[in-house]
């Protein structure tokens, strides 16, 4: 039998658990843990989740979550994609005559965002190259840092003091000032800020406010890690709504030497923590002195689904002006031709015709608007086509400012 897509509501929240849980779990006793999940993460809501069956049996499950995602000064609605997912028994199920299970339901997800008018789809990818086919593109670099604590700079930290539950709105204004100077930083919710702090029992929160009747100007989630010779203080969720609220979180974690050997946290590709450190070496060889280590990795995708109103809502360096006409090639086979104009840090676009200045697919595209990848280089390794290298450089306008960074997941 056709494969059955079916957008369903809390009736078949169960289903949609048990689908997951035959997705990913490993273990057949964790079912409670995914029914329990649906209910309790308030960002999904009835109609968000759908079902793929086969002879009346649910064979996979994704979400679909109804997000902002700020990019360049802009506030856009956004399609949060998560758990994609065909049962262990049904995988790579598609024929000849067919698509696969996964890829039906990516078709599916893709038309619900269009219909819900967001411009924008992100996901957290178990493997970029999958999602490529569906238009994604990389537009998220990360680095996690391993760091001696003495190394870390040292300071005043005074208006760090252990969370109560009458921070919680002043913690999710920090989290919104900090989405909105961001690039790509999609906006925590109510709903997601009880999600997250579902998980706050397995360590200790904290919270920055220098001034008793002031702003939370940053918090911090901290785990510990023993088991070794040493222990690791590991910062697995934070938020910052300005550089020197990041410094006063460093120092606060330096505080604890006589406690802890290191500290592991995940920072934007471009904060250059080394800098900052009392020993900036990241080494080439082996040495016996404190140094820091770090692991660079990529996360969130995002397809442009409306090029028009994302370009259109950025705001671009005001010295650049310019210019030139693109052609994307879309994952549908469709291409969409515009024409871009920059002058006084706004672009406008319509549509265009003929050849262009520029062509490249739209996992491309993804990655240049976002700024992950700016046009210059992407046409010095040959990922792009060009005729001419002015409108290069009137598309490198996008990479200007913050590297894509996501304090949210989903």
């Amino acid at each position: 039998m056709a494969l059955k897509l079916e957008w369903v509501g809390e009736s078949a929240y169960d289903r949609v658990a048990l689908a997951r849980h035959r997705c990913y779990s490993g273990m057949s006793g964790n079912l409670a843990k995914y029914q329990e999940g649906i209910r309790s993460d308030q960002r999904g809501r009835p109609g968000d989740y759908v079902l793929a069956s086969r002879d009346g049996t649910d064979v996979g499950t994704a979400t679909a979550l109804s997000l902002n995602i700020w990019m360049r000064g802009a506030r856009l609605p956004c399609q949060g994609v998560a758990y994609v997912g065909t049962i262990k028994t049904q995988r790579r199920g598609g024929s000849k005559d067919e698509r696969g299970i996964a890829s039906q339901m990516m078709e599916a997800t893709l038309n619900k965002a269009r219909e819900r008018g967001e411009v924008i789809t992100a996901l957290m990818p178990f493997r970029a190259s999958f999602y490529e086919h569906f238009g994604y593109g990389n537009a998220e670099r990360r680095v996690e840092w391993t760091v001696p604590l003495a190394i870390l700079p040292r300071g005043g930290f005074d208006g760090f003091r252990f969370y109560e539950p009458s921070d919680d709105s002043g913690m999710i204004e920090t989290r919104a000032r900090e989405a909105a100077l961001g690039q790509c930083d999609v906006e925590t919710d109510l709903g997601a800020f009880n999600a997250w702090k579902l998980q706050w029992p397995g360590g200790q929160t904290f919270v920055d406010q220098p001034s008793a009747n002031g702003p939370i100007e940053s918090h911090l989630h901290l785990l510990e890690e023993r088991g070794t010779a040493t222990a690791t203080i590991v910062v697995d969720d934070w938020s910052a709504d300005s550089p020197a609220a990041v410094l006063r979180i460093l120092h606060f974690l330096a505080s604890l030497k006589d406690q802890y050997t290191a500290a592991r946290l995940t920072l934007p590709a471009d904060l250059p923590l080394n800098r900052i450190l009392r020993e900036s070496q990241i080494p080439h060889r082996q040495v016996d002195h404190p140094v820091a280590t770090q692991r660079p990795y990529t996360r969130m995708q995002i397809r442009v689904l409306d090029h028009v109103k994302v370009v259109e809502a950025l705001t671009l360096p005001s010295a650049r002006r310019g210019k030139c006409t693109v052609a994307i090639k879309e994952t549908e086979g469709t291409i969409t031709r515009l024409t871009l104009d920059l002058s006084d840090g706004k672009m406008r676009a319509k549509p265009a015709s003929g050849e262009c200045d520029v062509e490249m697919t739209d996992v491309l595209w993804a990655s240049i608007v976002s700024g992950d990848l700016s046009a210059g280089d992407a046409y010095r390794w040959n990922l792009i086509r060009s005729t001419t290298r002015s409108a290069v450089n009137l598309l490198d306008a996008f990479a200007e400012g913050p590297v894509p960074w996501c304090q949210e997941y989903f």
